[in-house]
């Protein structure tokens, strides 16, 4: 049902450009974009059986130049890790996430873009469930790096308004060192691919000439 309705969102804020379209070149340098995100968190170091979520965040981007931007963004997800399919070594947590990237826009064809970007996310888990036997290390910090890789598509409505939707992943994160059968150390991480759908506006006054 949540698949469902995240479909009917994305055929809504995409259908919108049939009325607001506009056929002028943008150019955003010297922007600041505000806007909302949702879609889909796979947890990938769930293994073998991931799991998959909602998820959502807010946005920030301030466009330096025409085909780059900086930007910052507060989001929500859920993560875990486990190893080897053993129930005795599985933990589950939630995170708030501040990703930032810096984001490279090239066009495709008039308003509508492709997308690259590269940066860091500083995660704290609000939630720490671990499933881990009674004399396994569970203190391990709430407060960690990802590194956050993406691309996407970006399509400029008008002058102020853009949607957007992009593929991204944060990997590397918060090691929880785990003991294998064969009693070697091994390193796992919290890994989720997230697949967001979003809306930005810029709230300035356009200047007439």
């Amino acid at each position: 049902m949540k698949f469902k309705i995240l479909f009917l969102f994305m055929l809504i804020l995409f259908s919108n450009n049939i009325i607001s379209q506009t056929d002028e070149n943008i150019n955003p340098k010297g922007k600041w974009f505000f806007g909302a995100e949702i879609g889909l968190n796979t947890i990938t170091s769930l293994k073998p059986n991931h799991e998959n979520s909602i998820q959502g965040g807010i946005l920030a981007e301030y466009y330096f130049a025409q085909h780059w931007s900086l930007s910052g963004r507060i989001k929500y997800f859920k993560t875990g890790v486990s190893y080897n399919n053993d129930p005795a070594y599985r933990f589950y947590g939630s995170v708030i996430s501040i990703p930032v990237n810096v984001n490279w826009q090239y066009r495709i064809m008039k308003n509508f873009s492709g997308k690259l970007k590269l940066g860091l996310a500083l995660n704290q888990e609000i939630k720490s469930d671990y499933c881990y036997p009674t004399n396994a290390k569970t203190n391990y910090s709430t407060l960690f790096v990802n590194f956050n890789p993406a691309f996407g598509f970006n399509y400029y409505l008008n002058k102020k308004t853009a949607i957007y939707m992009n593929y991204e992943v944060y990997i590397l994160g918060n090691d929880r060192v785990i003991k294998d059968r064969d009693m070697d150390f091994v390193p796992t991480s919290t890994n989720n691919n997230l697949f967001n759908i979003g809306i930005k506006y810029n709230f300035g006054k356009e200047n007439k000439k």
